[in-house]
């Protein structure tokens, strides 16, 4: 039996799944991808083949894996006695950290996954307002937790009218009434946002979302289309939550509102915050991150938030993206890899759309048009986005089944175009089946 196939069966006995989390499984293989170890742009399986890396933790490992400045931070706070739920000064140094780099970040609080961080930033939105009721974008995602796991990949069928989206729950066990507490709103649509806010606004505390739309591929927001979600919270008296837990230090050192300059009034960041380690943070305006106890009513605790492990990975991972030239080298490399897929495809006579923000893009199989929203999104062929997938792994190129993938800073010219060579050969996988 192949090493893979043994350690599937053997992860199935004891793992709903054969897996820890349900996003691992990779439909394009039927199994999850296993992986024996990771160095820079690349991972390896449990045979040693060398794979380039196009998922990256599915977005946490900015500067590749095995980063010798992460590693470093990690072995100090291994060194300092594994601190587990005590403060040290490198906590308030991060909070000063992000509050030099990211526009809304005056005060901060840390936490492990982006999942935790939106359901206290949600709490924290309803404590500070006393309303309860959330406004959001359909294909927006926001974590697991029952209060916005909504409307973040529905059924197009079951989704209603698509300018008037039905609230969708995402999983089932989750209560019925905190679906009557999310209005969905289809992104960019100004016209829609603002029927929704005149007349839900009076209840609702805050407009929560994606500022550059990953979570279904690559979807920018259009000219304008933040700055009207600012303008309508500050008429209607609700907070604006970016959910930058991919977008935050993508490709741009003040994350995306420092990029569009739009500043919300809470922000929660995450992946390449910690560069591979679990760390993530609300941060936002003073007078409403006072809301949490001590200062305020609203409750934010646990016993591993910030463990030290995570918040010197997350100050050394900051350290590199402050490196001068970072950010220019890495959007450099990236519209490089663009344009030669992009040729590609052209060449390939594959209709799809490719859409990309920084180091990290979406991929659009059967769509020609440029994707401004979820429902556009979803009319993407998932056959052709499987054999893509399955094509370029069995060429030694990694890439999930998940909407949006990239590229390190850890890559460079050589393993992109390798990545080309295989995206070459999975676009020719493609075209024969869909002339089948």
């Amino acid at each position: 039996m192949h090493p893979t196939d043994a350690l599937y069966d053997f992860a199935q006995r004891y793992l709903p799944g054969g897996v820890c989390a349900s996003a691992r499984a990779n439909a394009a293989l039927g199994h999850p991808f296993y992986v024996s170890r990771g160095d820079g742009p690349f991972v390896y399986d449990l045979d040693g083949r060398e794979y380039v890396d196009m998922c990256l933790s599915h977005g946490a490992s900015l500067l590749g894996h095995n980063h010798p400045r992460l590693k470093a931070a990690v072995q100090q706070a291994l060194e300092l006695g594994i601190i587990c739920s005590y403060e040290t000064e490198h906590h308030s140094r991060l909070a000063a950290r992000l509050a030099e780099m990211v526009p809304c970040a005056e005060m901060s609080r840390f936490a492990g996954s982006g999942t935790e961080t939106v359901m206290h930033a949600v709490r924290l939105a309803r404590a500070v307002t006393g309303r309860m009721k959330l406004i959001k974008f359909e294909g927006h995602f926001h974590g697991y937790a029952d209060s916005v796991y909504h409307s973040s990949a529905p059924r197009v069928d079951q989704a209603g009218p698509a300018e008037a989206p039905i609230t969708i729950a995402e999983s089932a066990g989750m209560p019925a009434h905190e679906r009557e507490l999310v209005i969905v709103v289809p992104f960019n649509d100004p016209v829609a946002l603002e029927q929704a806010f005149a007349r839900h606004a009076a209840e609702s505390a805050a407009l929560i979302l994606e500022p550059v739309n990953y979570d279904s591929g690559c979807i920018l927001p259009e000219p304008g289309f933040l700055q009207t979600c600012r303008a309508l919270c500050d008429r209607y008296g609700m907070l604006l939550v970016f959910d930058e837990v991919l977008t935050a230090f993508r490709f741009h050192p003040g994350c995306a509102q420092g990029y569009y300059g739009v500043t919300p009034d809470l922000a929660v960041l995450g992946k390449a915050l910690g560069g591979g380690v679990p760390i993530s943070a609300i941060c936002g305006r003073r007078e409403v991150m006072l809301g949490y106890r001590p200062t305020g009513d609203c409750e934010h605790s646990g016993t591993y938030l910030a463990h030290l492990t995570t918040v010197l990975g997350a100050v050394a991972a900051l350290d590199e993206y402050s490196q001068p030239g970072f950010y220019p080298r890495l959007n450099a490399l990236a519209e490089r890899f663009y344009a030669g897929f992009r040729e590609l495809i052209a060449r390939s006579g594959v209709p799809m759309q490719l859409q990309t923000m920084g180091p990290r893009f979406g991929m659009y199989f059967g769509v020609t048009e440029p994707v401004r929203n979820y429902r556009q999104a979803a009319r993407q062929d998932r056959g052709m986005l499987l054999a893509f997938v399955r094509g370029c792994i069995e060429r030694g190129v990694y890439f999930h089944v998940a909407a949006h993938h990239g590229l390190s800073a850890a890559h460079t010219e050589a393993e992109l175009d390798r990545a080309l060579a295989a995206i070459e050969g999975a676009l020719g996988d493609v075209a024969r089946g869909a002339a089948l």
